[in-house]
């Protein structure tokens, strides 16, 4: 017994799937630049390690997910505090501000088909 599957794809969703790319990946750049400038106003701490192991990575291959963060082991430390120090978040801020921008990018896309 032989089974034949075929899925046609609207040609409109290669266009959306293109805008919504586009929305995630400059989501995911503006995240990674805004904890990289959060770290850099950090008064008279060596920051340069941290600020150079903050990256945004495409972790699909459909290019609609990103994994965005440092690679410093000392990161969460860092961001959440410890008992003998204070937390200095970077990365929850930065996530927090750029969250309204996306949605109203991917409303807007969504507006539009």
């Amino acid at each position: 017994m032989n089974f034949e599957i075929k899925i046609e794809v609207d040609p409109n969703w290669r266009r959306l799937e293109g805008f919504l790319k586009t929305e995630v990946e400059r989501a995911a750049l503006h995240i990674e630049g805004d904890a990289k400038q959060r770290v850099a106003d950090w008064p008279a701490v060596r920051k340069g390690d941290m600020m150079g192991s903050i990256k945004a990575s495409k972790i699909d291959q459909e290019g609609l997910e990103y994994e965005i963060g440092p690679t410093m082991e000392y990161s969460p430390f860092v961001e959440y505090g410890t008992i003998y120090m204070r937390a200095r978040p970077f990365m929850v801020p930065a996530a927090a501000q750029e969250m309204p921008r996306f949605f109203r990018a991917v409303q807007e896309i969504f507006r539009k088909f």
